[in-house]
């Protein structure tokens, strides 16, 4: 549920920053900054993919480290 109605304020409110204009005659819907919701859209995916990349590539880093600290202990404790 609250992720529904987050969904529609973002909605609403990107609506906003376009200028969106309905006129019932006649009948017509506008919208003349149209540039702005997809800015910002494209930035919000940008910086969406790039921190995902971050996360893996530090969870990538870190599960290798910890092999290789593993390994060392396991020839440690094995000769």
């Amino acid at each position: 549920m609250k992720t529904i109605l987050l969904t529609i304020i973002c909605i609403i409110a990107l609506l906003w920053v376009g200028d969106l204009t309905i006129t019932f005659k006649p009948f017509s819907i506008s919208l003349p900054g149209w540039y702005k919701p997809v800015g910002i859209l494209l930035f919000f995916l940008s910086m969406t993919i790039y921190t995902i990349g971050e996360y893996t590539r530090c969870y990538k880093q870190g599960f290798d480290d910890g092999i290789k600290k593993c390994v060392e202990i396991l020839k440690k404790k094995n000769p």
